[in-house]
């Protein structure tokens, strides 16, 4: 028997005049929540001409899309965010094979260029013609109803009060069910500020007095028969702890005033991080008391992969970084290169590949970091440019205009120097790229190299240290980086050998758009058995 379409995805029940209505103008406005995140897709799908809209979270969206290959922690959120989504619904996974956590894709689709263009067409017919169906099912996986059962036997935890969707900017949908950083306090859990009663804005109330709660059930309190004097009052069967005894053996912050802590979670699909990328914060009131990121969310282990033929290697390692992935294949050429005694150095050919990617990056970085300033302007033309560049179109003295015009904001200028923190000199030494170069960090490998040298190359650094300077730093590397390419056209490209069939260790160095890439393999008779990348 043939399986169910949109079996999960479709509402259950028989499709009826008003229904198909329904379901046509929903196959109209397709919004899309995509993972690991925009910065991914980017990399295959122009957003600017993407006849659909991207959703800031799952609730708002009908679409989920999977682009490429997930870990397993990104896949179980995936999976989250998936049970979220109001159906009708549709699962589209372009490029990977076997995904944990998820459904069978309604609809699937290889890795390619523009693969949107291929995929929105079925989505259309399926939201048109299947949202509706009385074989529908719902969609109750194991893992989901045991974080279920965890939240109402763990320590009252409430999971419901999670927002896993992450699209508010509040609350996001990578929260940890296991996180060991968990901190939970006794009291009640109401926000008093929306319960103050009429009438006692005037009171002068001493230290002891509490803020009435309006509970559930006794919003008809009788005021005039209160003593506001003790704070005694008589709840009858119901426990009430005042703010000063629920607050009393908390830690202050600076601005002396404790409050309940609650933790924050953002990513890792925010649409203002980058893909994968799941950052917590401890909050006490409006004050950030610890912030942290969620470790090995997005990190693929290496020893998975291992042994492996020694030709594969570049392959492998640059499906694992697909937001430089041309710098890591061309890392791996050169590991292997050391490990048969070949010369391993940066030809012009490796240097054109480098910084075409650098400008890829950078305008990926600009199209995300705009998004989450709010600059709406900047967003559409550093996504615009960067589906050009990817394109190999526009005119680079265009964009150069367009990145002065960045520049030349006064407004934004402001509000990243005030707003971007520092780095202190006890961190700055384990950073590098252009957050370490915003700091006035001279390290950069291609300071060594001979050929960049021949061009008369130099690292861009400030000593700014704040959002604003590292934004500098980026679209300076941009133009610079658009200066060098026209040299290296003119030079004859070297071709990099993979093949190595041998025994022997390699290693190779790298300064890729984000930061410095370190290499170091093992190879026994060409199988890469060891594999350490920093």
């Amino acid at each position: 028997m043939a399986e169910p379409v949109m079996k999960y995805g479709a509402r259950e029940g028989s499709m009826n005049t008003m229904r198909r209505w329904i379901a046509k103008a929903s196959a109209n406005d397709i919004r899309i929540f995509p993972v690991p995140g925009t910065d991914v897709l980017r990399l295959y799908q122009a957003e600017p001409e993407m006849n659909a809209l991207l959703a800031a979270n799952p609730r708002e969206a009908n679409v989920l899309l999977v682009v490429g290959e997930l870990t397993d922690a990104l896949a179980q959120k995936a999976g989250v965010a998936y049970q979220q989504m109001p159906r009708p619904r549709v699962l589209v996974v372009a490029g990977a094979e076997d995904l944990p956590y998820l459904p069978e894709p309604d609809v699937q689709v290889s890795l390619d260029n523009d693969f949107l263009d291929k995929a929105l067409p079925e989505v259309r017919e399926l939201l048109k013609d299947y949202a509706w169906s009385d074989n529908a099912q719902p969609w109750e996986p194991d893992f989901l109803t045991e974080m279920l059962e965890d939240s109402e036997n763990g320590g009252g935890h409430d999971h419901r009060h999670h927002d896993h969707g992450n699209g508010d900017g509040e609350n996001g949908n990578e929260h940890d069910h296991n996180h060991q950083e968990h901190k939970h306090h006794s009291g009640h859990d109401h926000d008093h500020d929306k319960h103050e009663h009429d009438g006692h804005e005037s009171h002068n109330h001493s230290d002891e007095e509490q803020q009435h709660s309006q509970h559930e059930g006794h919003s008809e309190h009788d005021h005039g028969g209160h003593d506001h004097g003790n704070g005694d009052h008589d709840h009858g069967d119901m426990d009430f702890m005042s703010m000063v005894a629920m607050t009393k053996d908390l830690p202050r912050p600076k601005d002396g005033l404790p409050m309940n802590r609650s933790e924050v979670h953002f990513g890792p699909f925010h649409p203002g991080l980058s893909g994968g990328l799941s950052v917590f914060m401890e909050l006490d009131g409006d004050t950030v008391i610890e912030a942290g990121v969620e470790r090995g969310v997005a990190a693929q282990s290496l020893d998975r992969m291992l042994p492996l033929d020694a030709e594969q290697l570049p392959d492998a390692l640059a499906r694992l970084n697909p937001l430089a992935p041309q710098t890591c294949r061309l890392l791996a050429q050169k590991a292997l290169a050391h490990a048969s005694e070949n010369d391993g150095s940066i030809t012009s050919g490796d240097l054109l590949v480098l910084e075409n990617e650098r400008i890829a990056s950078h305008l990926n970085w600009l199209a995300t970091f705009a998004k989450t300033v709010g600059n709406d302007w900047m967003h559409r033309q550093a996504s615009r440019w960067h589906a050009l560049h990817r394109r190999k179109e526009g005119s680079p003295e265009k964009l150069q205009a367009f990145l002065e015009q960045i520049r030349s904001m006064p407004y934004l200028q402001t509000k990243l120097s005030d707003g971007g923190i520092m780095i202190p000199d006890n961190l700055l030494h384990h950073l590098s790229g252009p957050v370490a170069k915003a700091a006035g960090k001279m390290d950069d490998v291609r300071l060594d190299d001979k050929q960049y040298q021949s061009m008369g190359w130099a690292p861009i650094t400030n000593i700014l240290d704040n959002a604003w300077g590292r934004l500098l730093v980026r679209l300076y590397e941009i133009e610079q980086s658009l200066e060098l390419i026209p040299k290296v056209d003119k030079q004859e490209r070297e071709p990099n050998e993979s093949n190595f069939s041998g025994s022997g260790e390699g290693t190779a160095i790298l300064e890729s758009p984000r930061g410095t890439l370190k290499l170091r393999i093992a190879i026994t008779d060409g199988k890469v058995e060891q594999v350490e990348l920093e």
